[in-house]
């Protein structure tokens, strides 16, 4: 039987970090630079090296899992897609008002302290509709607004994706599912980010957050994973690209372009994951990870042996 292999790759801002495990259980790394203007580069050089010190093949590849911080640092560094911003009319402002948190509560000339660079105010547009806290519609979409709105923020504001974010779409999606079919005969290429399909949940300004965050990293995530899937594909990996999310998991790479945000921490929640599998080896269960890369360093916590992530509000 033919040695089998696992591939396991983390991207960081500076280097490229490959782990290799044959099926009996030898362990091979390898650190290359990463390459910024094309990540999927880096990977398939890192790979290839890897198996240049193996009498393996990529065809041996029967596992390949992967952490990014392609997401993050296109948050971290603001270089996410011009993103447009739909609400139902009267909540165009929740994305900076966020909530009454601020270092300084009562200084008037505090600078914003939520992420308003998603969508500046001339991105976002509040629609004429209305879906009350049953779930029964108050007011119908305005359809025409939609057009009207989504043409305004293309053609003259350069959107290149949109996020849509109407009041308890969580209970009924309807306005929000039309808004997506309307953008998609206007635009068929242009990505849409749904909140009932993103973050499904009430309180409006963490919904309208994670949404838009969604749509802030959409096509930069899509285009290098279909740029990596491509890459494996030439160099004859049968394996499918599994992706670490934010929350410790691994998903197939198609789940990760469905919705994107959830890479957001890719690398730093694998760091922390790491930390918690040292600390069962040594016999603690209590760990402060520290995860430097090139552009952050990132912070975990292990308590009681479990790690706490953003996700579950903790850290």
């Amino acid at each position: 039987m033919d040695t089998t292999l696992s591939i396991a790759i983390d991207v960081g801002g500076t280097f490229t970090d490959v782990v290799g495990m044959t099926d009996g259980g030898e362990m091979t790394l390898i650190k290359v630079p990463s390459t910024p203007a094309n990540p999927s580069l880096g990977v398939v050089d890192g790979m290839t090296r890897l198996l240049g010190g193996t009498a393996l093949t990529p065809a041996n590849v029967t596992r390949f899992i992967h952490g990014t911080t392609v997401a993050t640092n296109a948050v971290v560094e603001q270089k996410g897609a011009v993103t447009g911003l739909l609400t139902t009319e009267g909540f165009e402002d929740v994305l900076v008002i966020g909530r009454q948190k601020r270092s300084e509560l009562y200084n008037l000339f505090i600078d914003a302290e939520t992420p308003g660079f998603l969508a500046p105010r001339r991105r976002r547009i509040g629609i004429r509709e209305r879906i009350a806290a049953d779930g029964s519609v108050l007011k119908p979409l305005d359809e025409q607004g939609v057009r009207a709105a989504v043409r305004e923020l293309v053609e003259s504001q350069g959107a290149e994706v949109i996020s849509v974010c109407y009041l308890f779409s969580f209970l009924h999606p309807a306005h929000e599912l039309r808004t997506r079919a309307i953008i998609n005969e206007m635009y068929p290429h242009l990505p849409v980010s749904l909140s009932s399909a993103i973050d499904p949940t009430f309180r409006e300004y963490e919904r309208t957050l994670v949404t838009t965050f969604d749509a802030y990293v959409r096509p930069k995530v899509a285009n290098y994973i279909d740029a990596l899937e491509g890459k494996l594909t030439e160099t004859g990996v049968p394996a499918r690209l599994e992706i670490m999310q934010s929350r410790g998991g691994i998903a197939a790479a198609r789940t990760a372009v469905e919705r994107p945000v959830s890479l957001l921490r890719s690398g730093p929640a694998a760091g922390v994951v790491a930390a918690q599998m040292v600390g069962e080896l040594c016999g603690e269960k209590n760990l402060i990870s520290n995860d430097i890369g090139g552009t952050t360093a990132d912070i975990g916590l292990v308590v009681d042996g479990k790690p706490l992530t953003s996700a579950e509000g903790k850290v």
